[in-house]
Formats: C-alpha cells, sequence, structure tokens
C-alpha cells in the first residue's frame, strides 16, 4: 500500500513534467555594463528593466547587470538610477539559448536631488544586493540572499544560516558561531528581539521560520554601538519578506520527500487527538480542568477517584511512515485604502514530517569500561504550520512604515522504546518514553523610517511584541525490568519497576505536565544625521533599546506507585493496559503529585540601552566608526527550594566601547580593524532550580541556583578584535580574508556535576580565549575558462583555537579544554551550475564541522564531543515553464553517524576509535517538488536594487 502511494506520486509529478515541457517556451539573456557618461564610473545600483515586462535586475558594484530567462522577442530597455536621466533603448533583440550584449552610459541629471520622487521599495533579497549591502558596512558581516536560498532548496532558517561563513547548526535548529556554542549567539527578528520558545536554552529555534519567508539573513561578528551587547559569536538578524511595489505573484510550492530508514518502514505513535495533523494536539493531552493537586489533603480513595480521571495514553500504536508532505504558498499584492498604496506580502507554509532513528546508546565508569548498553528505537512526527502578513506604506519623503506580523505553530509528537542489554548483550530492561511538544510563536512590528532634510536626517522606530509558548502535555515515562525465558516452558516476563506506595518516581513510572509562557515588549530609536566636516561629512548616530521580558513557568508531575497490597500480576501487564483507570485502586496502583517548589517559577527581565557614534571620514581611503553603548539589565527570579521561597534579583550595568576601522584601496577592495567589547548574560533558565530528568542521556539537568542558591551566575565579558580584507572582483562576487581574537572573563558553560546522579547544570569558568582566522569565497569560474561561465563556486572555512583557563581550585579531566560548545573547524562550500538561459540549476553543496563539546566534563567523566559529520547536498531546479519548475534534491548523501564520544584514555584527541555515548544515522533525505508562479504582473512604479 506505501509503495503504491509513493509510485503514484511520482506517476503524478512526472505526467506534469511532460505537460510542462510541452508547452515550454525558449529564453535568453540580455546582460551588459553601464557607466556615468562624463566619469566613465560604473552605475553602482542602478534599474535595468524590460518595458511593459515583470523582468528587471540591479547594476552591481561594476556597473553590470544581467536579465537572465526573457522570452525570445524584441524589447525596450529601460535604464535608470537616481540623479541620472532615464535612458530607453528600443528593439533589443532576444534569441532563445543566445545572450544579447547592451552597454551604455548614463548622463547627469540637472534636477536636484530634492526634486527627485522614487515611488518603490529598495530589492534586499538578491545575491547583488546582500553582497553591497555587506561591502558597505562599517561592520564585519556576513550574508545569505533568498536568491542563493532558492538554489540550495534548504527548507527552513537553521539549513539556510548554516551556509554562512563559520556558522553550523546544533540538534538541527540552534546556532553557532565561529563555533562557539549558541549561548553566545544573539538573533534578531526584523530588527528587534527574537522570542524564545526553549524552556532550558537562551537560542531561538531557527526552524520555526520557513525559508520561503526568508529575505536574506546577516551575521554581524564584531561590536557596534548600533547593535546589541549580548553576543560574542555572532548577532544573526533575520528579515523576512517585504512587499515590493511593481509585483503582483502568486507562488505556491509543493514538495514532497522520502527519508532512508524512515519512509514506509515501522512508525511508532500515541492515540491522535483532535488538533494534531496542524500542531494544536497539546490543548487535547493537558490535565482536566480543575485537576486538583494530590496531596495529604484528600483521603487516599479520593485520589484514586481523581486519578482514574486521567486517560490511559500509555498505549503505542504501529504504523507507516508517510512520505513528508511540504506546502507554501506566498501572495505578492498592492492595493490602495485613503488613496495611499499599501504593498502587502502574505504567506501560508505547512510542513508534515517524519523521522525514524535507530540509536546506540552506552555509559560507561571511570576507567572506561561500558556498564550499560541501550538500544533506542525513536519515532518523532513533526508538525509546523505558519503564516507571515506584512504591509508596507511608502511616504512621500522616502521613508516608509510596516507593520509585520510572524506566526509559528510547531509540534513535535515522539515515541521512544528503550531496550537495555547486559554485558552478553541479553535483554534485561525497557524504557519507555511518550510525549507531545506544542511550541507558539507569535512576533508583530510596527515600523517607521523617515528622511529628512535632503536625506541628511534618518530617523527609524520600531515598536515589537512577540510571545512564545512551549506546552509539554502528558509526557509519560515507563520502566520495566525484564526476566528472560529459562527454557522451562516459562516465557519471558517483565516487571514495571515503581517505588514503594506513596512515593513518586516520575522518570520509571509517572507522567510530566509542564507549561512555559513568554512575552516580550521591545521598543528601538535610531537617529543618524549628516553633519558638514570641511569638504567631507561626518553621520552622527544615537539611539535607545528597550526590552521587557516576562516568562512563567510550571509543571506538575505524577508518579504511579503499587500499593501495600496491591496485586504483584498487575506489575506484568503490558505497556498499553498496566496504568489503565480500572488497574487504579487499593489493591493496585495509587498516584501521588511530587510536591517539588521548583516546578514554578517567574522570571522577569528589563533591558535599558542607549548608544551613541561617530562615523569619520578620515581620508579619502579611511573611514572610523566609534562610540560607546551603555547597557542597564535588571534579571529577576522567583522560585522556590525545598519548601522555601527563593527570589533573586541581578542588577548589572556596562559601558560597552568599540571602535571599527576601514580602509579602502578602491571600490572593490578594503580592509578592516576592530575592537570592541561584549557581553553574555545568563538566561532564566540556566539560573531557575527547576530540575528535570534526561531520558537520552539518563541524567538529570539543574538551575544553577539549585545547587548553589546564594551564587548567582555572572555576566560573563568578551573583548574582540577583528581583521578583514575584503575584495570584491566583480557583482555578486567576493573574496573575504579575516582573523579574529577573543578573549572572555567569567563564561558561562554547561557543565557535568556529579551528585548521586550524574547530572549537568551551568557555571562560570575563570576565562577562557578563542582565536582563529576565515576565509569566503563566491566566484564564478570563468577566470579559469570561459566555458565555465556557468559554473561558479562558493566555499568559506573558519579555522579557530580556543581554550578554557579552569583556575588552580577546579579539578577537571582536561584542563586545557576548548570552550564548551567550540567547533575547532567549519568548512562550507558549494558548486552552482545554471545554463545560459537559466532554465537548468545545478547545486552540490558540501559542510562539515570539528568535534565540539556539547558537555564539558569533571575529574570523574570526561567531556561529551560531537565527532565531525561530512554531508553532501545535491539540488536541481528545472524551469518548465515561465510559471511552472521542477525541483529535486538529495540531502546528506553520505548519511555518516551522528556519533558521541568521551576521551576515556585522555590523550586529548577525539575520534570513533573512543567509547561512543550516543550514535545514529539519520538517513539519506530525497526531495521533490513543484513551484507554480501565477500572473507576475509589473505596476507602474519601479524598484531599486
Amino acid at each position: 500500500m506505501q509503495n503504491t502511494s509513493i509510485r503514484s506520486i511520482f506517476s503524478l509529478v512526472l505526467c506534469l513534467v511532460s505537460i510542462a515541457s510541452a508547452v515550454a517556451q525558449g529564453t535568453g539573456s540580455i546582460k551588459g555594463t553601464f557607466k556615468d557618461g562624463t566619469t566613465q564610473e560604473a552605475i553602482i545600483g542602478g534599474t535595468v528593466r524590460l518595458e511593459n515586462s515583470s523582468i528587471a535586475g540591479p547594476t552591481g558594484v561594476d556597473g553590470s547587470y544581467s536579465l537572465e530567462k526573457v522570452p525570445a522577442g524584441k524589447y525596450t530597455l529601460v535604464i535608470s538610477s537616481v540623479s541620472y536621466k532615464t535612458v530607453s533603448i528600443s528593439n533589443v533583440a532576444v534569441t532563445a539559448g543566445k545572450t544579447t550584449v547592451v552597454d551604455g552610459n548614463l548622463q547627469a541629471d540637472t534636477k536636484a536631488l530634492d526634486e527627485v520622487v522614487v515611488n518603490g521599495v529598495r530589492r534586499t533579497n538578491t545575491e547583488i544586493s546582500v553582497i553591497n549591502e555587506i561591502r558597505q558596512a562599517s561592520v564585519v558581516v556576513s550574508g545569505v540572499s533568498s536568491e542563493q536560498i532558492v538554489k540550495t532548496q534548504d527548507r527552513d532558517a537553521a539549513e539556510v544560516v548554516r551556509r554562512i561563513p563559520g556558522v553550523t547548526i546544533v540538534d538541527n535548529r540552534f546556532i553557532q558561531v565561529r563555533g562557539l556554542s549558541d549561548r553566545y549567539n544573539t538573533v534578531w527578528l526584523n530588527d528587534v528581539s527574537a522570542p524564545s520558545s526553549e524552556t532550558d536554552r537562551k537560542s531561538f529555534s531557527f526552524d520555526i521560520v520557513p525559508s520561503s519567508l526568508l529575505d536574506r539573513v546577516l551575521v554581524f561578528k564584531d561590536p557596534s554601538p548600533e547593535l546589541p551587547g549580548d553576543f560574542a559569536g555572532g548577532l544573526v538578524k533575520v528579515y523576512l519578506r517585504k512587499p515590493v511595489f511593481n509585483e503582483k505573484l502568486l507562488t505556491v510550492n509543493y514538495s514532497t520527500g522520502f527519508r532512508d530508514g524512515t519512509t514506509g518502514q515501522d512508525f511508532y505513535t500515541d492515540k491522535t487527538q483532535a488538533g494534531d495533523a496542524f500542531g494544536f494536539g497539546a490543548t487535547k493531552r493537558e490535565l482536566p480542568n480543575g485537576f486538583p493537586q494530590l496531596n495529604s489533603a484528600y483521603q487516599q480513595y479520593e485520589r484514586d477517584f481523581y486519578a482514574r480521571q486521567l486517560e490511559n495514553t500509555f498505549a503505542i500504536y504501529k504504523m507507516k511512515a508517510m512520505p513528508d508532505a511540504r506546502f507554501n504558498l506566498s501572495y505578492l499584492d498592492q492595493f490602495k485604502l485613503g488613496g495611499l498604496e499599501i504593498g502587502s506580502v502574505t504567506s501560508l507554509n505547512y510542513t508534515n514530517a517524519y523521522t525514524h532513528f535507530n540509536i546506540d546508546r552506552n555509559l560507561y565508569d571511570v576507567t572506561g569500561k561500558r556498564t550499560d548498553q541501550f538500544k533506542d528505537d525513536q519515532s518523532t512526527n513533526n508538525v509546523r504550520l505558519g503564516a507571515i502578513q506584512n504591509f508596507s506604506l511608502q511616504l512621500a519623503d522616502g521613508g516608509r512604515l510596516e507593520f509585520r506580523n510572524l506566526f509559528s505553530q510547531q509540534a513535535r509528537n515522539q515515541q521512544v522504546t528503550r531496550q537495555g542489554l547486559d554485558d552478553n548483550g541479553t535483554l534485561n530492561r525497557r524504557s519507555y518514553q511518550a510525549g507531545y511538544q506544542g511550541r507558539t510563536t507569535y512576533t508583530s512590528q510596527l515600523a517607521g523610517t523617515h528622511i529628512f532634510n535632503k536625506e541628511k536626517t534618518h530617523f527609524d522606530w520600531v515598536g515589537g511584541y512577540g510571545y512564545s509558548s512551549r506546552s509539554e502535555p502528558d509526557l509519560r515515562r515507563v520502566s520495566y525490568q525484564v526476566s528472560p525465558s529459562t527454557g522451562d516452558n516459562r516465557p519471558e516476563t517483565q516487571t514495571v519497576l515503581t517505588p514503594g506506595a506513596g512515593q513518586v518516581d516520575v522518570n520509571n513510572a509517572g507522567r510530566l505536565y509542564q507549561n512555559l509562557d513568554e512575552h516580550i515588549f521591545t521598543a528601538t530609536a535610531n537617529l543618524k544625521q549628516k553633519v558638514a566636516l570641511g569638504a567631507r561629512e561626518m553621520e552622527v548616530a544615537a539611539g535607545t533599546y528597550l526590552e521587557y521580558r516576562k516568562r512563567s513557568f510550571n509543571a506538575r508531575a505524577f508518579g504511579y506507585s503499587l500499593n501495600a497490597n496491591g496485586m504483584q500480576g498487575l506489575k506484568n501487564e503490558d505497556v498499553g493496559n498496566i496504568f489503565a483507570p480500572q488497574n487504579i485502586g487499593s489493591d493496585g496502583f495509587r498516584v501521588d503529585e511530587d510536591q517539588n517548589s521548583t516546578y514554578h517559577y517567574s522570571a522577569t527581565n528589563e533591558l535599558e540601552a542607549a548608544y551613541v557614534s561617530f562615523s569619520l571620514p578620515l581620508g579619502e581611503q579611511v573611514k572610523l566608526l566609534t562610540g560607546a553603548r551603555y547597557e542597564r539589565n535588571v534579571q529577576s527570579i522567583s522560585t522556590g527550594i525545598n519548601g522555601q521561597p527563593v527570589k533573586q534579583d541581578v542588577t548589572t550595568n556596562f559601558v560597552l566601547p568599540s571602535a571599527n576601522l576601514s580602509y579602502n584601496f578602491s571600490e572593490k577592495s578594503l580592509l578592516r580593524a576592530s575592537y570592541g567589547r561584549t557581553l553574555n548574560r545568563p538566561e532564566f533558565r540556566e539560573a531557575a532550580p527547576f530540575f528535570f530528568y534526561d531520558f537520552d542521556f539518563n541524567v538529570l539537568n539543574y538551575g544553577s541556583l539549585y545547587l548553589k542558591p546564594d551564587s548567582p551566575l555572572k555576566v560573563a565579558t568578551i573583548d574582540n578584535v577583528d581583521f578583514r580584507y575584503e575584495l570584491y572582483p566583480s557583482a555578486g562576487q567576493l573574496i573575504h580574508i579575516g582573523a579574529f581574537y577573543k578573549h572572555f572573563t567569567n563564561p558561562i558553560e554547561n557543565v557535568v556535576v556529579l551528585t548521586s546522579n550524574l547530572a549537568y547544570t551551568f557555571a562560570n569558568a575563570p576565562s577562557a580565549y578563542a582565536y582563529g582566522v576565515e576565509l569566503d569565497l563566491k566566484k564564478d569560474l570563468e577566470f579559469v575558462t570561459p566555458s565555465l561561465k556557468n559554473l561558479s563556486v562558493v566555499f568559506n572555512a573558519s579555522l579557530i583555537k580556543s581554550q578554557v583557563n579552569l583556575g588552580d581550585n577546579i579539578v577537571a579531566w582536561n584542563k586545557k579544554r576548548a570552550l564548551q560548545g567550540q567547533s575547532p573547524y567549519v568548512f562550507n562550500g558549494g558548486l552552482y551550475y545554471q545554463t545560459p538561459n537559466n532554465s537548468w540549476q545545478v547545486a552540490a553543496l558540501y559542510n562539515v564541522f570539528g568535534p565540539r563539546i556539547l558537555f564539558a566534563g569533571s575529574d570523574q567523566y570526561p567531556d561529551v564531543v560531537e565527532l565531525p559529520r561530512h554531508t553532501i547536498d545535491l539540488t536541481l531546479t528545472k524551469t518548465l515553464t515561465d510559471r511552472l519548475s521542477l525541483n529535486a534534491g538529495v540531502q546528506d548523501l553520505l548519511n555518516q553517524r551522528t556519533n558521541l564520544v568521551q576521551d576515556y584514555n585522555n590523550d586529548k584527541t577525539y575520534s570513533a576509535a573512543d567509547p561512543s555515548l550516543s550514535s545514529y544515522r539519520r538517513g539519506t533525505y530525497y526531495t521533490l517538488g513543484l513551484r507554480l508562479n501565477l500572473e507576475p504582473r509589473r505596476a507602474a512604479t519601479t524598484p531599486l536594487p
């Protein structure tokens, strides 16, 4: 049945391809260069378009342009640029499969610039525009455009950002920049702080943003007064698509995916609830309304009565994993409201994906001898529903007003069956974990940009609200002790592990309900003023950023135990039947609630920041951006430990100076040098004393206040130094070579702590350092031979050395280890080929990162290290008609193991020969999809590049 469904999908796609190919049109291209008619300097930022057509493009740093996929015929070419007279060239002939070259000059317009009114929106999502933005920035920046994203066929922002120099992804959704842990990076969404839906870490989850919604992603790697101070690796700015006033376009994408080892194979899930298909199933799994605390205030028969109200959801159901499905619809349009023209972007997206992994897990004693061996069967269904609605109003002064909205609903339904093996490989234990997790993220922003005084005064502001929630109702765990068959007709038996009557063991026989809600309010304003400085101009900037975050977290934990006079036979029931309501009572199980004050905490964070900066021209070729940022932060946490209230209020004040110097050798090359101080604050969850059991690694996780309630985590400070040489050979191409150094004081790390059980917590190390070199390259290969002009290469590499100074009072397995989360190297590469008429696009992509410490060890427990994993992705796009294209891809072609190891022999190196804590293969992933563009139309307005 499953194979029939797959064959049907392929047959349908091939049929559509055949029909579309039959009506495909021949196309060609137009290329050329435009210069200033007097000085012969390149026209940078001009617009080249075909009259009465939707085809347009910008001129790059060398004045060149390229219009691809132009249907054969004759056109009028229109060239325009601010402060130049518009030029029209008639009877430009385009022949299918060939390139028409049109060069020319533009003459300066005699009108004053304050009389020029430009009605349009600057395009920011092309490869040329992003490279220009990087080149013109005053700081070290890397980035990726939506134009390149389309070529890679990445599905969400997490896959997109790993293509950026020095960037890697952890757990398929958290970002590392320059190999530094995700905690050292900050994410902004459309120029305000992005919300986090993670209960146990600081990071923004990049997988909530589908790639189709991205305009561009920029990573700022060194500090500047106008940037937030809380980062060390990088500040990641994610920009969503915005309206373009010259287009009306409906785009529909549908793709399906097939994963080796998952699609068509056995897959396990729990009882389906209403809302599961769209990610809203958490509400149906919550505790019944008004469910009381099962404590001593109730008689036992009353507790039993309420316990029977809990639905028996421990059963596991088997099915076949379906192919993944992904759908996206985007609509760009304009409408008039009271004489105002408003641009609109609307987008809906949906994903339903499956993974099935067989995971090997091991535990070791202090000598490295394996003490426990496990086999996990993990089935995960991920559902994502998202929407974006952005409006933009162009103002007469050249500014604009924007109203941006993003909604994302994600759900993860995961079932894990664990088989425990003894030294002989004989089954001795079974464990089950089943849970559903729902995550909701919503952001809304009202933003304005205003231009005054003949473009000498710029003022922008943003007011934002963000909401995130994470609901994990009814997380179930059950453990059985297995007695193997004795061979005398006595079958294997399994006995559930429950504590004594009245005790609670949530980890072996229990249910956990937890919920997090966070609200974030932001406001920012920036003023830039150009001031005459002799024959030159300097720019003075000042601004403020205000942020208020409020979080509440609640958890309730229930455990099953066998009553003193309970029937022992019940302990051998199947996992789906054992905790049925009829088994609750004096002759069976009882349910008690774990009364723990750490299961609840509330927290607030107030951030007030202000800055001033000066951009000074120190000659024809030298520019200095310098200034300082002041940040005042108040973090408050209210909770309890062992029934006693705990309240922590920490106020910090920091002045963060920075200076960025650039030397321009020419229009195409420059050198940057910078210094700045940044910081890294502890996150709510890192401080809050709530602890939870990590089923995957069989460990406990503690907030720092639980172990040291009188010693709050310190704010880490980082001194950053950067150098980079930048070369821009031609439009859309770049070569960057850089070096950096960072010194950390009080870095915060996730470390092992040896309590009665193995556990992790958060702690400050005395100091650390990291330094490295980077290379970023985007270049076509025409310089090798003209026959390779349609082949381009993208390559970036980072080599990094880091070390933590643990001091004399800290005993560790490796006292000269790297920073927790730090990779010693990161490599990304890509080969892109497209035919002259752009009807075929092919890409081969490569990624690898060096071994990185996930958890820093102790003197009795080695660091847990993730080994390098080489990945190769292949993508293909075929333009079938002007409206329809086919895309196909293979991801993770090598399918290498994800492997976590421990260096028990303490030789300071990490390889597959080291004892493995956890390892599995993700499976090669195949995708096939169609993209349909309907009725593109050009309005009377003109876009800017």
